[in-house]
């Protein structure tokens, strides 16, 4: 899958060749901040008592797309449109959306130093206000959830190249139906039980024992080397050195066999994913039948999935009951 984003970048530094991201939020915040404040139902109602407009990339088909949210999506009724057919004009005030965009956003810290950081992520949102322009209206939303997408190597290498402007041609690691499904999953969930998550806390629960006696599966897609630092591709990681401090059963699988189960599993199974937002490294483990997060652990400045973080695993799931 490759996808050419028309976003244009203009300056990129630092921490943005390590642009990416984990997988769902679901309240209210900024997208650049840590800070996470939790759902405000008032909100929450306007975006639920509507119909939502999920504008997505043409990588797949639009049925395919349907077809996901037949399954998972009822907190709201919905229609599919693609990014390309997009336009916006027909947006009003209190419309919900669930939009597929690449932001480039900039901070100016307290020394006066300019940092940019790159997202791509599904926003989901209420329209508060709508600026009528002559090409492109502008609105705000009020946000109650994202998911976010990594992008490979290609792309971070094309936009850390300093003063990078044009095209960005690439793929999204995770943007796969498979993991789609399972994070529409998580934001349905978490909507309809007026359940915060965030992407920047560390949790364990009591469901990740059941790796003692279930198969981790681990997409090869997900086992790269990069320098977050200069942007280069490094060797890729040796499986049997990440996994040395893990005793439990793992396998590493293309993403087709993942995509397989995700869609066809009657039973519960879990995979591994592993996500970069700007120098924060996010792991999580998830339950492909239902889409639940039952692990995450946040790392500032790392860069690389590592055996240490396989060890941390291995010592949560040995101390559950």
């Amino acid at each position: 899958m490759n996808y050419k984003s028309k976003t244009l970048i203009i300056v990129i530094i630092l921490f943005t060749s390590a642009l990416g991201v984990s997988q769902v939020r679901v309240g209210n915040f900024s997208h650049i901040k840590n800070k996470f404040k939790k759902l405000n139902n008032k909100e929450l109602k306007r975006f639920t008592n509507t119909q939502t407009t999920f504008v997505f990339p043409n990588i797949f088909p639009k049925s395919s797309y349907e077809n996901i949210l037949n399954q998972v999506w009822d907190i709201t009724p919905y229609k599919v449109v693609y990014e390309d057919d997009f336009t916006g004009d027909d947006l009003e005030i209190d419309n919900a959306l669930a939009r597929f965009e690449i932001m480039e956003l900039e901070v100016t810290t307290q020394s006066g130093m300019m940092k940019s950081y790159s997202f791509t992520c599904i926003d989901f949102g209420v329209i508060d206000k709508i600026k009528k322009k002559k090409k492109n209206n502008v609105w705000s939303i009020s946000r109650v959830g994202a998911i976010y997408f990594t992008p490979d190597i290609k792309i971070r290498q094309q936009i850390a190249a300093p003063f990078s402007a044009g095209e960005v041609v690439g793929d999204f690691i995770n943007f796969r139906l498979g993991y789609l499904k399972n994070y529409l999953q998580l934001v349905n969930k978490n909507l309809k039980n007026e359940r915060p998550v965030d992407i920047y806390d560390d949790y364990v629960l009591p469901e990740l024992k059941d790796l003692k006696n279930h198969t981790l599966y681990i997409d090869s897609n997900l086992l790269y080397g990069y320098d977050g630092f200069f942007g280069l591709e490094k060797k890729n990681p040796e499986i049997e050195k990440l996994m040395q401090d893990y005793p439990f059963k793992y396998e590493v699988v293309k993403y087709d066999t993942l995509e397989e189960k995700i869609f066809n599993e009657k039973k519960d199974f879990y995979y591994l994913m592993y996500n970069q937002i700007n120098y924060n490294k996010i792991i999580n483990i998830v339950n492909g039948k239902t889409g639940n997060a039952i692990y995450q652990e946040h790392t500032k400045m790392s860069f690389n999935i590592k055996p240490k973080d396989f060890k941390k695993i291995s010592s949560k799931i040995s101390k559950l009951n």
